[in-house]
């Protein structure tokens, strides 16, 4: 996926703290001119793997937005993909941060 998309140095973004089965999912959404361009994950403590996975899915989306594909191709992949995907415990963060996402670009 190509992107010409130059990143401006300082974007402006909101950040919500979603409680989930796992903990407390920091959740921040960047914009560029109102257009969502980039979207941010950490959960609980630093340095867990499941940051490191969650931060990898939530760049793969950045880039997704960056690119050119129109949004709402981008809205269909995530819903097709993410949308409903469980844990052993239940709802996964995974589906929380698709459903914060799809909310965003409809």
């Amino acid at each position: 996926m190509e992107t010409n998309f130059k990143r401006p140095k300082v974007i402006p973004s909101k950040t919500e703290h979603i409680e989930t089965v796992c903990g407390t999912l920091h959740f921040t959404m960047g914009y560029d001119e109102d257009k969502l361009i980039e979207v941010r994950c950490q959960i609980g403590k630093s340095g867990i793997c499941q940051n490191v996975l969650l931060d990898s899915f939530a760049k793969m989306v950045s880039i997704a937005l960056q690119s050119q594909m129109p949004r709402y191709k981008i809205c269909e992949k995530i819903k097709k993909q993410f949308v409903g995907v469980r844990c052993n415990q239940g709802q996964s963060c995974v589906d929380v941060i698709a459903d914060k996402i799809i909310k965003e670009l409809e």
